[in-house]
């Protein structure tokens, strides 16, 4: 994703300085946030630089009719000293001109405005202006202009936009969006239907690391919408999405969708073929690692098929203490108890014990919380078989702790438990207490 995000920087960045991207492609593994800050310090320089002059000519065209000012800027100035000077013409002067203008030369000049500089002449122009431009841009595949747009146009202007271009052109125009924080009410507009038709489109063009990023950057209840979308789509469809994943990485980008599923949804996704192949199973893990998406990981992991839920327990026996420390943390947080302790009781034992002991030191809210879930979800036996794997003195340790905060009952319980399960030294220690 970082290195498409940088191509669309040097493209930008190649643009404002009037040369060839491929002059300034040695910049390409640098940060894609670095080209874009470079960018806009050399904006600033080049716009301030020429800013007496370029006040001059936005001056000039209030003397003539918009017509005429039009037809001067066609042919005398061209689309580069149009688009710095936008910024500075009246709103309505600026869309008065435009009304005079081709569609083709306003999309040259689309091209050469710095659109935060401009923002309130672009807010301004007619929707259908925008849906022809956008159209002919679209033509010449310039998504990167278009994406510098979004974020400064009117609802009905990017509803017009929407309408001129098809869904490919949008899956790769959203991912150079400049303002991501955008996207949102970007797809809030959108047709579900369309959106449905996206997805198929992801597949069959190979766009779904264009799609991902886009779910990136919405909201938690859109991405959830999103999600169920694509959960509903044929077994083809979400194949297509597993196999962009694990090629390109993008399992910390679906994690994140997956857990904002409903839970049919996610049910659907977590049994689906391509998931349960131990590569997919062991990069899922490592993105969990990666990212610290340990709640996204724990949701998922209930709904796992046995042997899938086995292959997660193997590749978790690697992790170590500081590890299963964020995932207790994360359990706790999210109040994911259920899903921890049944994944804990598939561990193998040293790991077990490592969990065992984690738990007999955790603090007393991190305590309380566990053992509100033991009782209500019934996790008895599977609790005492990762607390028997302590040694025996943290197991008195342990019991003697539980007494006050789990309360007679529960230790009852427990004490129960560990007796069925022949776990005669943790029994012992729950009896004592």
């Amino acid at each position: 994703m970082t290195l498409a995000l940088a191509d669309a920087e040097i493209v930008k960045l190649a643009r404002l300085l009037g040369t060839n991207p491929r002059e300034v492609d040695f910049l390409r593994q640098v940060d894609w946030q670095d080209i874009r800050d470079l960018r806009e310090q050399a904006a600033a320089a080049m716009f301030d630089a020429d800013r007496q002059g370029l006040q001059r000519v936005a001056a000039a065209t209030k003397l003539a009719p918009g017509k005429v000012t039009a037809a001067i800027g066609e042919r005398a100035f061209g689309p580069l000293l149009c688009g710095r000077v936008v910024g500075l013409l009246d709103p309505s002067r600026a869309v008065d001109i435009a009304g005079h203008l081709p569609t083709p030369f306003l999309a040259d000049v689309a091209a050469q405005i710095e659109p935060r500089r401009a923002s309130r002449v672009i807010a301004e122009i007619p929707a259908e202006q925008i849906g022809a431009v956008t159209q002919e841009l679209a033509r010449r595949r310039d998504h990167v202009t278009m994406g510098r747009f979004v974020g400064h146009l009117s609802e009905r202007a990017v509803k017009q936009a929407l309408d001129a271009v098809d869904d490919e052109t949008l899956l790769r125009t959203a991912y150079v969006v400049e303002s991501k924080g955008s996207l949102d009410a970007l797809v809030a507009l959108v047709p579900e239907q369309r959106l449905h038709d996206i997805m198929r489109t992801a597949t069959e063009l190979d766009l779904w690391r264009e799609a991902l990023d886009v779910l990136r950057h919405v909201s938690e209840r859109r991405r959830g919408t999103l999600g169920d979308i694509a959960a509903a789509q044929d077994d083809d469809v979400l194949a297509g999405l597993v196999k962009a994943a694990q090629r390109d990485r993008l399992w910390t980008a679906v994690l994140p969708v997956a857990r904002a599923m409903g839970e049919s949804s996610r049910e659907r996704f977590a049994t689906l073929g391509p998931i349960q192949t131990r590569p997919v199973l062991s990069s899922i893990v490592d993105a969990a690692k990666e990212r610290g998406l340990w709640a996204e990981l724990l949701v998922l992991l209930p709904l796992l098929p046995a042997t899938s839920r086995r292959r997660v327990a193997a590749l978790g026996t690697g992790f170590g203490r500081s590890i299963l420390a964020q995932i207790i943390r994360a359990a706790h947080e999210e109040d994911l108890w259920p899903p921890l302790v049944r994944f804990a009781a598939e561990l193998e034992a040293r790991t077990q014990r490592d969990v065992a002991k984690l738990l007999s030191a955790a603090e007393d809210d991190v305590l309380d919380g566990l053992l509100d879930a033991i009782e209500q979800d019934g996790l008895q036996d599977e609790f005492v078989r990762i607390a028997a794997r302590l040694g025996a003195s943290d197991m008195r340790a342990f019991a003697a702790r539980l007494a006050p905060a789990a309360g007679q009952e529960l230790v009852g319980a427990l004490a129960e438990a560990a007796q069925e399960a022949e776990l005669p030294a943790l029994h012992e220690a729950l009896m004592a207490t």
